[in-house]
């Protein structure tokens, strides 16, 4: 039985609302395979997650070098020469320039968006730019409607720094303890335990990936994806 109610969720973007694989993934592993055609699927997606997710666990400070330098770290494949790492980084960046504002909703995030909007306080925490999710705000509505938006122009510090969670927390008008956050990295989960926010972390694509890392940073809860949060929220309110 809980001791507390939820009355606000605050939410990521990237990997909880939208598709990561189609607006980073695809790039990086459509570049990775120009340079090296045999490596596989799997090792990609591995190196992706692992390094992104030490790099960000690492960084706070956002600053106009924090997407050169993400992006330089999950370029550092093993087993690449220089002239590989290279033409990878160079073909990584047209990929990425193309594939920025790619906007996949995942799995029933449209129909749980709007039925979450009935009953509680809705809010946007996320690195991504303000250009990015009003772009997003075409193809998904209901982010018109959420009571608070905090992107990366809003903040001079990145998850793990709990400073847009509690700045979420602030614009939805209520307490830390009425509020969860969900997200899907490591970097959410420890933003959002300095922030005294519950954390619902999302497995999402990257499955086995998530669930051997969220293992070390033990979230409140974990779901599949995020059309499973309504089923969650009734548990915990019961």
């Amino acid at each position: 039985m809980a001791s507390w109610t939820v009355k606000g969720i605050l939410l990521d973007f990237d990997g909880v609302i939208s598709s990561l694989m189609a607006r980073v993934g695809w790039s990086y592993l459509h570049a990775l395979k120009k340079v090296k055609p045999d490596i596989k699927r799997e090792v990609v997606i591995v190196t992706l997650f692992d390094t992104a997710q030490k790099f960000l666990t690492a960084t706070e400070k956002l600053s106009p070098l924090y997407i050169p330098q993400l992006v330089a770290k999950v370029s550092w494949i093993p087993g690449l020469n220089f002239y590989q790492r290279m033409k990878f980084m160079i073909n990584g960046a047209i990929m990425y320039n193309k594939c920025k504002m790619n906007i996949v909703p995942q799995p029933g995030v449209i129909d749980t968006l709007n039925l979450l909007a009935k009953d509680y306080k809705l809010g946007l925490v996320t690195s991504a730019n303000r250009t990015l999710i009003n772009k997003a705000s075409e193809q998904i509505p209901i982010l018109k409607e959420f009571d608070v938006l905090i992107t990366r122009e809003d903040c001079a510090h990145a998850k793990p720094h709990p400073e847009g969670i509690l700045k979420g927390v602030k614009g939805l008008g209520l307490t830390a303890s009425e509020c969860l956050y969900v997200g899907d990295m490591p970097s959410d989960i420890i933003a959002s335990r300095k922030a005294n926010v519950k954390i619902v972390a999302i497995l999402g694509e990257f499955k086995e990936i998530a669930q051997h890392s969220f293992k070390q940073y033990k979230p409140d809860y974990i779901i599949p994806f995020l059309r499973d949060l309504p089923n969650l929220l009734r548990k915990i309110n019961s």
